[in-house]
C-alpha cells in the first residue's frame, strides 16, 4: 500500500503561467499501472511522469478507495476516484496526476465512481474549456449489465460537455478497434492494431456518436509503438488503451504513441499524446497564505542570541518614536509588526517543506536496472532472447519490491529513533508528532463540496464562493426577536482598570503556547517569547495607547478561518468546523484582560458549570451524574435527564446581549468597551486550497480561537440557566434547601427532574431564555433518558418531541438505562484496541526501547482505556477484561509469543505497571481527594453522600460506585469527616491512597 505520507497535502503559491502555447508542445498520457495500493508506487509513477514531461497523466486501476485530492511531496496534484461504500474492495479506481502547470489551469474536477474521473482546464481561447476524462472500462468478457452501465454513464458525461469545448477521452477501455475503419472513417484511421472485438465495437460507436477521433489509429507507427498491452505469456500484444479528441480540435493533436521505456512493472505501456494548445491560468486571486518562519532555529543558543540582538536593535530604533504624542495606534502597531517580521525573515527564514523521500539511492538504482531490463525485452529479436530478458526483468522487479519494503522499514525505524531521542530528552512535543507519523494518522483527502441543493461543485472558484456563503451565513445569524433587558450590576467587580503593566504583559507572553499557528500578521509566539523583556517593553507602549483610546489595531480584527473536518460526508460544508487564526500579539493583550477578570467573575458563576473553569473537569460531571443515576435506581426514585445540544452555539451568540452581560456581571465599562471594539468590524478569510477567499464580516458569535471566547460563552450559559431555573422548583431534591436542576460542561447541558411536567417546563423555559440571546436548541440531537418513570409522554420543544433513548454518550462516557458502567467499559476497550492497532509500527520497531514503547502505550492507549474509570462501578468480570487486554498489549510490546510464558507479576514489574484494579482504585481516590478539598457547597462533593427520596426494593441491592467507595472506607477504617480532614494534607492523602492500594494488593496475595 502507498501510505499517505507520500502525498500529504500542503499549501503553496500558484504562479501565473501558460500551460499550453501554440509555440510549445505539451504531452498528455494515460497508463494502467495495475495498482497504486502498494508501497512506493506513487513515487515511481510521479518519477515516470516527470521523466516523460507529462502535464497530465491519467491512471487506471489505482486500487484506491474513496474520492479526494492529494498533493505529492514532489509537487504533483493527484485527483483520485474509487469505491466509496463501507468496507469497499481495493479494485478498479482511476486518477489524474497533474503537473504544477496543469494545476494552475485547473478549473475543477468530478468523480464518477471507480471507473471515470473528469477534470476541466481553462484555455487561452475565450470561452473554450479543455475537459479530460480518464476511464477504466470493464473487460471484454465482463458482465453485460456492468458494461452497459459504464457506457451509459460515460455518454451522460459527454452530454454535459459543451460542444464548443475541447474534450479528451482516454484510459484503458479494454477495446480493440483494429485496422478496418469501414463505417467509422470519421472517427478512426487505418493505423490501428489487430481485429475489433465487442468492446471495440462499443467504443467505436461511442466515439462516432460523440464525434471523437481515436488518436492511436490516425498516426502511422510501428506495431510495437501501437500496442498498449502485453499478455502474461509476453507474446500477444493488443491496442486496448486509447486517447481520443473531439473532431473539432483534431489538429491540436500531433501524435499518439506508446512509450515502452516507461516502467512500473505493469503489463500496460504508457500511452502519450503530443499536443499544441494554449491554456490560461485559472487562479484569479493572488492572495495566498503566508509561509511559516523556521522558529526551530530559536532552540539553538547562537541563533537565539542573534535573533535577540537583531530584534532589540530594531526596537531601539523607533522606541522614542513610539512614545511620541502624535503616534497613532495603527502606526505604532505597524512599526512593531515590521520589526518582528523583518527580524524573523532575516534571522530565521521561512520554513521549508522537507518531505524526506524514504526511497533510497540504492532502490533508485534497482529501479533503473529494472528499466534497463525492460529495454532489453523491447529490443529482443528472438523469442529465446525475449524469454531470457523477461526472466531477468521478473527477478529485477522482485528485487525492487524487496528493496522498497526494506527502505520503508528503515524509514519507520528512523522515525522510531527520533521518537526515542525525543523521549530521552523529554521533548514531548516531538515525541507526540513523531508518534502521529508512525501511526499514519493523516487527514482525509480534500474533496469537492456540494451546494445547498446537494449538487457537487467542481469549479474551484465556485467552491471558494460556496465556503464564503456557508460561513457567512453561519457567523452572521439573525438578531433575537425578543432580546432580554439586562441591567448592569450596581457596582463593578474589583478589577484593575489601569493600563497593563510590563509585569502583566511579561506573564501573558509566557502564558501564550508555543508551536501554534500564527495569525494574518505571520508573527509566531516563539518570536515574542525569545526575548520576553524586550517584547514586553515595546508592547507596553502599544497596549497603553490601546487602553487610553479603547481601540485595537485593525490587523487584530482580521482572522484566517481554517476548515477542520468532522465526521460524516466531507462534501457537506456542515461537516466542518471553523477555527480562526488570530494575531498572537492580540492574544497577549487578551490574556492580560482575561487574567484580570477571570477570578472575580468566576466566583459569581453557578457551581453546576464545570467547563473552562479552574479545578473542574469532565470527571466531576460524569461522576456526579453516575451517582445520581445509580442512587435513583437503588432508591426507586423517578428521574428524567434531558441532554441538550445547541446548534452552533459558539457562532450564534448575540453580541449586543453579550456586552450587556459583561456589565451585568460587574465587568468595568472600560474593559467592556475595549472587548467590544475588538469585535466591531471583525473580518475573516477562509483558507481553501492554499489560497484565501474574499473577506467577509462576522457579526455574531464569539471568535473560535480567541482566549476570551470560553470566558464570554460561560457568561451566556450561566445567565440562561440562572434565568430559567431561578425558582429552583424543577430539579431533583438535592439538599434540604436546594434542588439540583442541571449539570453543565460549557454547552453540554444535562437537565435533571423527577417528573415529566417539571422537565417539560424547564426545557421550555431554557429554550426561551436561549433564544433571547441567539442560541437555538438542536431538537434532533437533544435526547431524554428516563428512570423509574410511569409517564410515557414525550418532552416536546416547539411541538416537536425529543427522542427518548436508552443510552447516551455524555462527555465521552456512556450513560445507559441500567445505570452501571459495563457499557462504558466495552466502548472504552474498543476505542483502546483501535488506538493500539494504529500504533503497530511503534510496537514492532526494533529501534524504540521498551521504556519508550511503554510510555507511548500509557499515554496513547491506556489513557483512552481508562478515561472516566474513576466513575466506574467495577465488577470482577469487567476488571478481568481490562486486565487481559492490558496484559495482551504488554506481552506483544515485549515480543513474548507462545509458547514463551511470563508471569503477570514479572510482566508488570518489567513494564512498571500496577494491576488494573489497583490503578482504577488509585485514580478514583485521587479524584475523591481533589473533590474533598472543594467547598462544602460544591455539587460534586455533595454527590458523594447524596441519597434521593424513595424506598429500596427488597433483596440484595446492586453494587454501585458509592458502595465501592464505602467498601474502601471500611478497609481504611475512616469516615467522611476524617477523610475530609485528611484530604487537606496532599502528602498525607497520597500516603493514605498508597496504603489503600497496598491493602488491595495484599488481599490478592
Amino acid at each position: 500500500m502507498t501510505s499517505h505520507d507520500e502525498s500529504r497535502v500542503h499549501s503553496e503559491v500558484m504562479r501565473p503561467m501558460h500551460l499550453l502555447t501554440t509555440r510549445a508542445t505539451i504531452f498528455i498520457g494515460t497508463w494502467n499501472v495495475r495498482t497504486m495500493w502498494e508501497t512506493g508506487r506513487v513515487f515511481q509513477i510521479s518519477a515516470e511522469m516527470r521523466k516523460y514531461n507529462l502535464e497530465v497523466l491519467g491512471i487506471s486501476e489505482t486500487h484506491w478507495t474513496q474520492v479526494g485530492q492529494q498533493r505529492l511531496s514532489s509537487g504533483e496534484l493527484l485527483l483520485h476516484s474509487g469505491h466509496e461504500e463501507e468496507n469497499a474492495p481495493h479494485t478498479q479506481g482511476v486518477a489524474l496526476m497533474l503537473s504544477r502547470k496543469a494545476q494552475n489551469a485547473l478549473i475543477g474536477w468530478e468523480s464518477h465512481g471507480p471507473r471515470i474521473i473528469k477534470a476541466s482546464f481553462r484555455t487561452k481561447r475565450e470561452g473554450i474549456t479543455m475537459n479530460i476524462i480518464q476511464c477504466y472500462a470493464p473487460t471484454n468478457d465482463y458482465d453485460e449489465d456492468a458494461k452497459n452501465q459504464f457506457y451509459d454513464r460515460l455518454q451522460s458525461i459527454f452530454e454535459k460537455c459543451p460542444t464548443k469545448d475541447l474534450t479528451i477521452l482516454m484510459g484503458d477501455f479494454n477495446a480493440k478497434v483494429g485496422k478496418d475503419n469501414t463505417g467509422y472513417e470519421d472517427v478512426m484511421g487505418q493505423h490501428g492494431l489487430g481485429e475489433r472485438n465487442e468492446n471495440g465495437e462499443r467504443f467505436a460507436n461511442l466515439c462516432a456518436f460523440n464525434k471523437l477521433v481515436i488518436g492511436g489509429t490516425i498516426f502511422p507507427h510501428k506495431n510495437i509503438h501501437k500496442a498498449t498491452w502485453i499478455s502474461p505469456d509476453h507474446i500477444t500484444q493488443n491496442q486496448i488503451d486509447h486517447i481520443c479528441i473531439n473532431k473539432t480540435f483534431r489538429r491540436t493533436m500531433e501524435d499518439v504513441r506508446t512509450r515502452r521505456g516507461a516502467d512500473i512493472a505493469s503489463d500496460h505501456h504508457l500511452l502519450v499524446a503530443k499536443m499544441k494548445l494554449k491554456l490560461k491560468k485559472h487562479w484569479t486571486m493572488a492572495r495566498t497564505t503566508s509561509q511559516k518562519f523556521n522558529t526551530a532555529f530559536l532552540r539553538d543558543a547562537d541563533k537565539l542570541n542573534e535573533f535577540n540582538i537583531a530584534l532589540s536593535n530594531r526596537f531601539e530604533a523607533f522606541h522614542d518614536l513610539l512614545n511620541g504624542e502624535g503616534t497613532s495606534i495603527e502606526s505604532s502597531w505597524k512599526g512593531i509588526k515590521e520589526a518582528i517580521v523583518s527580524t524573523c525573515q532575516e534571522v530565521l527564514g521561512q520554513k521549508k517543506h522537507h518531505h524526506k523521500e524514504w526511497i533510497t539511492v540504492g532502490t533508485l538504482d534497482k529501479i533503473e536496472a529494472r528499466r534497463n531490463k525492460k529495454v532489453a525485452i523491447n529490443i529482443s529479436r528472438t523469442r529465446a532472447e525475449k524469454a531470457k530478458a523477461q526472466a531477468e526483468y521478473t527477478e529485477a522487479n522482485k528485487q525492487v519490491k524487496r528493496s522498497i519494503r526494506t527502505d520503508k522499514r528503515k524509514y519507520v525505524e528512523d522515525l522510531a529513533m527520533t521518537a526515542e531521542k525525543a523521549a530521552r530528552e523529554g521533548n514531548m512535543r516531538q515525541l507526540y508528532d513523531t508518534t502521529k507519523k508512525l501511526a499514519g494518522n493523516y487527514r482525509q483527502p480534500e474533496r469537492p463540496v456540494k451546494n445547498k441543493g446537494g449538487k457537487v461543485i467542481n469549479d474551484i472558484e465556485e467552491q471558494r464562493n460556496r465556503w464564503v456563503e456557508h460561513f457567512k451565513e453561519l457567523l452572521n445569524r439573525p438578531a433575537p426577536l425578543n432580546p432580554p433587558n439586562i441591567e448592569a450590576a450596581p457596582t463593578d467587580l474589583p478589577i484593575d482598570i489601569g493600563p497593563p503593566t510590563i509585569e502583566e504583559i511579561s506573564m501573558a507572553i509566557r502564558q501564550v503556547k508555543s508551536g501554534k499557528a500564527a495569525g494574518p500578521d505571520n508573527i509566531p509566539a516563539e518570536a515574542l517569547k525569545a526575548n520576553v523583556a524586550a517584547t514586553a517593553k515595546i508592547l507596553h507602549i502599544l497596549f497603553g495607547k490601546i487602553w487610553d483610546e479603547e481601540h485595537v489595531p485593525t490587523d487584530w480584527k482580521e482572522g484566517l478561518l481554517i476548515k477542520i473536518p468532522k465526521k460524516g460526508d466531507l462534501s457537506k460544508c456542515d461537516n466542518y468546523r471553523g477555527i480562526t487564526l488570530l494575531s498572537i500579539p492580540g492574544k497577549v493583550f487578551n490574556r492580560v484582560l482575561l487574567n484580570r477578570m477571570k477570578d472575580s467573575v468566576d466566583a459569581q458563576l453557578r457551581d453546576q458549570q464545570a467547563g473552562f473553569r479552574k479545578d473542574r473537569s469532565c470527571t466531576d460531571q460524569i461522576a456526579t451524574l453516575r451517582i445520581i443515576v445509580e442512587q435513583s435506581i437503588e432508591w426507586n426514585s423517578s428521574l428524567y435527564i434531558n441532554f441538550i445540544d445547541y446548534e452552533k452555539a459558539f457562532d450564534s451568540v448575540d453580541r449586543t446581549t453579550l456586552w450587556k452581560l459583561l456589565r451585568h456581571y460587574g465587568v468595568p465599562e472600560k474593559i467592556v468597551n475595549i472587548i467590544r471594539n475588538s469585535y466591531d468590524g471583525l473580518n475573516c478569510q477562509i483558507v481553501h486550497g492554499g489560497q484565501l477567499t474574499d473577506s467577509f464580516e462576522v457579526k455574531t458569535g464569539v471568535r473560535q480561537g480567541c482566549l476570551l471566547s470560553p470566558f464570554l460563552f460561560l457568561l451566556v450559559i450561566d445567565w440562561i440557566m440562572k434565568t430559567s431555573t431561578s425558582g429552583g422548583k424543577h430539579g431533583i431534591q438535592w439538599t434540604g434547601r436546594m434542588q439540583l436542576d442541571d449539570l453543565d460542561f460549557a454547552d453540554d447541558l444535562a437537565y435533571l427532574s423527577q417528573t415529566q411536567q417539571q422537565m417539560q417546563e424547564m426545557t421550555t423555559s431554557v429554550a426561551a431564555a436561549s433564544a433571547a440571546v441567539g442560541l437555538n436548541i438542536n431538537k434532533g440531537k437533544s435526547k431524554t433518558l428516563r428512570y423509574n418513570t410511569i409517564c410515557t409522554n414525550p418532552i416536546t420543544l416547539d411541538g416537536e418531541a425529543l427522542e427518548d433513548v436508552e443510552i447516551f454518550t455524555y462527555l465521552g462516557s456512556i450513560i445507559d438505562e441500567h445505570g452501571g458502567s459495563d457499557a462504558d467499559v466495552r466502548v472504552r476497550m474498543g476505542k483502546a484496541r483501535a488506538a493500539y492497532l494504529q500504533l503497530k509500527n511503534i510496537w514492532s520497531s526494533k529501534q524504540l526501547s521498551t521504556n519508550t514503547k511503554v510510555r507511548i502505550f500509557n499515554t496513547n492507549v491506556k489513557t483512552v482505556l481508562l478515561y472516566g474509570a474513576e466513575t466506574w462501578r467495577t465488577t470482577k468480570a469487567s476488571i478481568q477484561k481490562i486486565q487481559v487486554f492490558i496484559n495482551s498489549c504488554l506481552r506483544k510490546i515485549l515480543r513474548i509469543r507462545w509458547p514463551d510464558t511470563i508471569s503477570n507479576k514479572l510482566l508488570w514489574e518489567t513494564t512498571n505497571q500496577i494491576p488494573a484494579e489497583e490503578e482504577i482504585r488509585k485514580k478514583r481516590w485521587k479524584w475523591i481527594g481533589h473533590t474533598l478539598r472543594k467547598s462544602a457547597y460544591c455539587v460534586t462533593r455533595q454527590a458523594l453522600t447524596w441519597n434521593p427520596e424513595g424506598r429500596r426494593r427488597r433483596g440484595r441491592p446492586k453494587n454501585t460506585l458509592r458502595r465501592e467507595i464505602e467498601t474502601d472506607m471500611r478497609r481504611m477504617n475512616k469516615n467522611w469527616k476524617e477523610l475530609e480532614k485528611k484530604a487537606q494534607d496532599r502528602v498525607g492523602w497520597r500516603k493514605l491512597v498508597g496504603g489503600l492500594c497496598s491493602i488491595g494488593s495484599n488481599r490478592r496475595k
